[in-house]
């Protein structure tokens, strides 16, 4: 008996826990959101940028006509396929008139892809107000005295 146990005290086992690290760029991009904003220089306009499964988590960049803009929206990054990771980011600004048919744009990117970045786009259209400003006009005609507006 004593030898059984010397033979068990000597056994050595090892424990190995195997995990797969693999990095994947971000394929793709999503923006979506209210596009239905009456632009008065006013009211909100959110925009919701997610990416597909990568790993690591993507980084999410967003622009409007081509310049970089800060989103002070936290990243929220969820599970996703294949133990990757989802990552989605909001933006909020303010559009104005002027904004109408700019492109908005936002960029996903991780160590794998900085510079193949993922990205998509949507274009504003705007719903807004024409103003247009009455001008009067006072105008003499043989010696009568005429309005327009």
């Amino acid at each position: 008996m004593s030898k059984i146990r010397d033979q068990r005290t000597m056994e050595t086992r090892a424990c190995v826990k195997i995990q797969s690290l693999f990095s994947v760029s971000p394929r793709y991009t999503n923006i979506s959101g209210n596009e239905d904003v009456f632009a008065n220089g006013m009211n909100k306009m959110t925009l919701t940028c997610s990416t597909d499964s990568s790993s690591p988590a993507a980084s999410i960049s967003w622009y409007i006509s081509g310049r970089l803009v800060t989103s002070y929206k936290n990243i929220s990054i969820n599970n996703g396929d294949f133990g990757g990771l989802v990552t989605s980011q909001e933006l909020d600004f303010v559009p104005s008139r002027a904004m109408d048919g700019d492109i908005v744009e936002c960029k996903a990117t991780n160590e794998r892809s900085l510079e193949n970045a993922a990205s998509s786009s949507v274009v504003l259209n705007l719903r807004c107000k024409h103003i247009l400003f009455a001008i009067l006009q006072k105008k003499t005609v043989s010696g009568l005295s005429l309005h327009f507006r």
